[in-house]
């Protein structure tokens, strides 16, 4: 019988709460699986569009963390205060934590210190608080000028921003608000990992339903008082109301772990997500995976979902003294609101070089599909199996997740 082994998971947001639940499936109790995670609740952050426009209660995509981890799973409610990789431990406020493999999700996060005037004048689209308020404010938006900004790369879901834009256009249209709403950020196009094509085509998707589109635009500060956006050229921008994706950082532990880039993110292999150390491993908004043209993997969930299948694959088959031959292929899909209860769908292939990705026709499915994987993530682990295949499949054409239950 293989000796037991203890696999640390370190934070509990998409990647971590994948990886626990997926080496929960493949190992049960064999094995200690330990999941650490300071916040009570799970809050599901692609549905924080849906709460702006009001379709959506905070109740209703928040759940216990408890609630969404296999029974085999240990929950350990605690901050991670530093990370010692190669002497095998992790310091919490519950104390200190030994393992034997070690799964680093802990994201990224939001720093909106950095540029200021953001927090006295902006609403955070990347809160749930952020994104109530903005609803809050939508429902009594009369008429004025509507700035979605964003403050630099990289940020977490590179769609949100414009789905925030689309939506907002759309709602307040059915509203009869003569809204202005534009769009600003320091990227040459939208979504430029995904290459020219797919950030022509949603620019002309903005274009088209008149909302203004500001490349190449970054934020030096926000004036509070005088509602301006002032950029680093020299340029300014009025607005009435603010929407903003504030700077993103590494999370502190990550970044002094002496695992990280100068930038604070983790470098891994990027077919395993293996770090510099043996038997660790970072996913999600923490890793680092350098693409061709000088670009970097997106930070996104469906990116982190797959990459944590990935390492739950071959940490379970070293625990059982099998070879792990799991590969990350680099694949990633998402779902673009547009409104109306239509979405876009853009899928493909990020290792290649360039990356090679698709931008299907907005079609209501592929909204219905978001709706269906939201439904599948915050019910309670056991109501899960049936639901994941209509919603992951839809159309036959997402791919690129694999998960075991």
């Amino acid at each position: 019988m293989a000796e037991k082994k203890t696999i640390l998971v370190l934070g509990g947001g998409v990647g971590g709460q994948t990886a626990a639940n997926a080496l929960a499936a493949r190992l049960g109790r064999g094995h200690r699986i330990v999941l650490v995670e300071r916040e009570t609740d799970f809050s599901f952050s692609p549905s924080f569009l849906w709460i702006v426009t009001g379709e959506r209660t905070p109740a209703r995509i928040c759940k216990p963390v408890a609630a969404l981890l296999r029974p085999e799973v240990e929950l350990i409610r605690a901050d991670v205060a530093a990370v010692r990789p190669s002497e095998r431990f992790v310091e919490t406020s519950a104390g200190r934590l030994e393992f034997d493999f070690l799964i680093i999700s802990l994201g990224a996060d939001l720093a909106p210190g950095k540029v200021p005037g953001f927090e006295e004048a902006a609403l955070n689209l990347y809160t749930l608080d952020g994104a109530s308020k903005i609803g809050k404010r939508l429902r009594t938006f009369a008429s004025g000028r509507i700035a979605v900004l964003i403050c630099s790369s990289p940020f977490k879901c590179p769609a949100a921003p414009y789905e925030a834009a689309f939506l907002v256009k759309d709602l307040l249209a059915k509203s009869g608000a003569k809204a202005e709403v534009s769009v600003f950020t320091p990227e040459p196009f939208p979504m430029p990992t995904a290459g020219p094509e797919v950030g022509g085509a949603l620019k002309a998707m903005l274009e088209a339903r008149g909302i203004t589109f500001h490349p190449n635009r970054k934020i030096a500060r926000v004036d509070a008082q005088a509602k301006t956006l002032c950029f680093e050229d020299g340029s300014s921008a009025g607005f009435d109301l603010l929407i903003g994706v504030p700077p993103h950082q590494a999370a502190k532990a990550a970044k002094e772990s002496g695992l990280a880039n100068e930038a604070g993110w983790i470098p891994v292999d990027r077919a395993t997500m293996a770090t510099k150390q043996s038997r660790v491993y970072a996913i999600g908004d923490a890793a680092a995976i350098a693409l061709a043209g000088g670009k970097s993997m997106p930070k996104a969930g469906v990116i982190a979902h797959a990459q944590a299948e990935i390492v739950a694959d071959n940490v379970a088959a070293q625990c059982e003294g099998r070879n792990p031959d799991a590969a990350f292929d680099g694949e990633g899909w998402c779902a673009i609101e547009l409104g109306a209860g239509s979405a876009a769908f853009g899928s493909g292939a990020f290792y290649v070089d360039p990356p090679q990705m698709r931008l299907y026709e907005p079609s209501v499915a592929w909204h219905w599909g978001k709706v269906l994987f939201e439904r599948w993530w915050l019910a309670p682990f056991g109501r899960r199996r049936g639901a994941l295949a209509l919603a992951m499949r839809l159309g036959g054409r997402l791919k690129g997740i694999k998960v075991r239950l």
